[in-house]
């Protein structure tokens, strides 16, 4: 039995969160062509530099993987937290992504992570996931599991969204 959720209060319900399924705040509708075409997408880039691919995409909801080995360790013998850090920032940023209209992006301003347990090797699962969307910031976290679903980071990321294209120059 996955422990994904093990971790997460329940707070009483917002009626400024979207919820699975649900539009955003600023009036786009969740955008299920995005999320298909994040899961059907090979890996590049980072991600396959990093052996990093998207298993889930839905509207409001993204989880990667990646089968950490020797390549993702410090000299300490443990997973880098920058490797750690990028799955989480990439799973709540494609998150955030699967709400917002074509031709729309965004970046993360700021980032906050914090490590429960050091990883070694084998799959890691970033599970990214909307807590809000306003007009100038959007808000998302990430739980990252290790092989046996304990809970080894969870993070929180303020992102800004970013017409196609720009922040480029």
């Amino acid at each position: 039995m996955s422990r994904e959720n093990e971790h997460v209060q329940n707070p009483s319900p917002s009626p400024s969160v979207p919820r699975r399924g649900a539009a955003p705040m600023n009036g786009e509708d969740p955008n299920p062509t995005r999320a298909r075409a994040l899961l059907e997408a090979p890996p590049a880039g980072w991600m396959e530099t990093l052996g990093a691919r998207i298993t889930e995409a839905e509207p409001g909801r993204v989880v990667l993987e990646l089968i950490a080995g020797p390549e993702h360790r410090h000299g300490g013998g443990v997973v880098q937290g920058g490797v750690i850090t990028q799955i989480a920032d990439a799973a709540m940023g494609m998150s955030l992504a699967t709400l917002q209209p074509d031709r729309m992006w965004n970046t993360t301003i700021e980032l906050k992570i914090n490590f429960f347990r050091p990883a070694i090797q084998g799959r890691l699962r970033a599970i990214g996931r909307v807590i809000d969307m306003r007009q100038t910031l959007l808000f998302s976290e990430a739980d990252v599991f290790d092989e046996h679903d304990r809970l080894v980071a969870r993070a929180s990321s303020t992102c800004m969204p970013v017409p196609e294209g720009q922040g480029r120059e």
